[in-house]
């Protein structure tokens, strides 16, 4: 992945909608950012339904598209609160850390986006972000891809009134 391209294209975005929204520069939204990325990674783990034990397993089949979505709408407020933190820009971010399964994976990242109060905690939560895709079996390209269309869906939706 391009990181610096995605963290510029991040930073545009949360730019534009201060504008839009008529939030003023000075204002700091870390807490609503990890309260929304916590969010959408729930919101992923609903996509996923790797918990959902009172289904039959034949009815837990996962929406690879919707789920890959779900992964990339995390990723925003991941690159938005990089931005925050003053991540630099041309880090490798390839330490990726991988849990011996999905609910011990969804459980560390969230301790860590509850506990993130800067630059080190955000690596740890994001290597651990990086390596649920691993698990997930999505590309960097495919994420990228998704990205870009998704930020593109985001503006958009500023500019209609959103």
């Amino acid at each position: 992945m391009n990181f610096p391209k995605l963290f510029e294209m991040q930073s545009f975005l949360d730019q534009n909608i201060r504008l839009t929204q008529g939030i003023p520069v000075d204002k700091d939204l870390t807490e609503d950012k990890k309260d929304a990325l916590d969010v959408e990674i729930s919101e992923l783990q609903n996509e996923i339904k790797y918990f959902k034990f009172w289904k039959r397993p034949e009815t837990r089949k996962v929406n690879r598209e919707a789920a890959l979505e779900e992964y990339v709408d995390g990723l925003h407020f991941f690159l938005s609160l990089g931005n925050d933190y003053q991540v630099p820009l041309e880090c490798g971010y390839r330490e990726i850390l991988v849990k011996d399964d999905l609910q011990g994976q969804f459980r560390i990242i969230k301790h860590y986006i509850s506990i993130m109060n800067g630059p080190m905690h955000w690596h740890i939560a994001f290597g651990l972000y990086l390596g649920l895709a691993e698990m997930l079996g999505f590309s960097d390209e495919e994420i990228e891809r998704k990205y870009l269309e998704k930020n593109t869906i985001n503006h958009q939706r500023q500019a209609e009134g959103y």
